[in-house]
């Protein structure tokens, strides 16, 4: 009997003991599946951030290159279109300088030709009427001999020279008369003789030798 009970209370001894060692361990719990998948999710939300804040940075770089660049294209296009202006404008003044020096030219040229004409008809004793129709008709003519001389051949020019010079001699003596018109020739030549030879009526001495030499 005391065998009996003593196993009872060794048993009971035991399982005591196993329950307190029982007691005394954690026990661990089972995941909790909605914890995992949160956590799972802001993972994955923090690398979509993390993703499209590099992007964002990328194109915000991009977009800081491409200011930069259309800047200095910018500033080229302005650096060259003020070249072209200035370069444009220094061509029109140039051309405006060359106009102004040829209306200058053609105005000290018609002076001079103005001159000689009234020294020449005042030489030959004409009238006023006399020297505006003489001054008409010898610019007519040397208009004409201008354009002869732009074209034809060296041979050709001299004879349709002498022919447009015959022509305004003719024109002259129904003007001035014959003995006049002879006075005024001869002191055309006195004076290109003393001043040298008048660039509007060089063609008249260029008619005048090749009629002599015929």
């Amino acid at each position: 009997m005391k065998k009996i009970i003593l196993l009872c209370v060794v048993a009971f001894s035991m399982i005591g003991a196993e329950a307190q060692t029982k007691k005394g361990k954690k026990v661990k719990k089972a995941p909790n599946k909605e914890a995992v998948a949160k956590a799972r999710y802001n993972k994955a939300e923090a690398q979509k951030k993390l993703m499209r804040d590099s992007l964002i940075i990328g194109l915000r770089m991009e977009d800081s290159i491409r200011l930069a660049v259309d800047s200095i294209s910018d500033f080229q296009k302005d650096s060259m279109s003020l070249v072209y202006r200035e370069n444009g404008l220094k061509n029109i003044d140039s051309l405006k300088n060359v106009r102004y020096g040829l209306i200058i030219k053609n105005r000290e040229d018609a002076d001079k030709m103005d001159k000689t004409q009234m020294d020449i008809n005042s030489a030959a004793k004409l009238s006023d009427y006399q020297s505006k129709q003489v001054k008409y008709i010898n610019q007519t003519y040397s208009d004409k001999a201008k354009m002869i001389v732009q074209g034809n051949d060296p041979q050709t020019k001299k004879q349709e020279l002498v022919v447009l010079n015959e022509e305004r001699k003719i024109k002259l003596r129904t003007v001035i008369g014959k003995s006049r018109e002879r006075k005024l020739e001869s002191e055309r030549k006195d004076f290109v003789k003393k001043n040298g030879a008048d660039e509007a009526t060089a063609w008249i001495d260029i008619a005048e030798s090749v009629a002599k030499n015929k």
